[in-house]
């Protein structure tokens, strides 16, 4: 089994290329793993929970809860695009919520994760 990591999609129903190669990477690549770890900005913008009526919102939810329900484990971190998902989102998606930064223990190595924006200490 393997355990894998993405981060910074800004998935938006404006990029639909991008949407289409995650949704595929939902179906098949991700499916191998034993773990897939979100590590913040999945989208462009998260406005809230309520969000979920958009149907773009929606068919990402539902490949991420897909991906779930054939046994893979799902972590999310919230990045500066989506600070907002809150645990309705997580429910939908069949996800855990992660702390920025987190400390997981990993084949029996502690790994430190992080969205990175703390570390962008020159930003204006």
């Amino acid at each position: 089994m393997s355990t894998l990591f993405i981060s910074d999609l800004h998935l938006s129903a404006e990029r639909p290329a991008i949407t289409a190669l995650f949704l595929d990477f939902l179906r098949t690549r991700a499916r191998q793993a034993e773990a897939l770890y979100i590590l913040g900005d999945l989208f462009e913008y998260w406005i809230g929970d309520d969000d979920l009526a958009d149907g773009f919102n929606a068919s990402i939810a539902d490949g991420l809860r897909r991906l779930t329900d054939r046994g893979t484990a799902l972590h999310f971190m919230h990045g500066n695009r989506d600070v907002l998902v809150s645990q309705v989102f997580a429910a939908r998606c069949g996800a855990s919520l992660l702390a920025d930064p987190a400390v997981v223990d990993l084949y029996g190595t502690r790994t430190l994760l992080m969205h990175g924006d703390t570390l962008c200490t020159d930003d204006v």
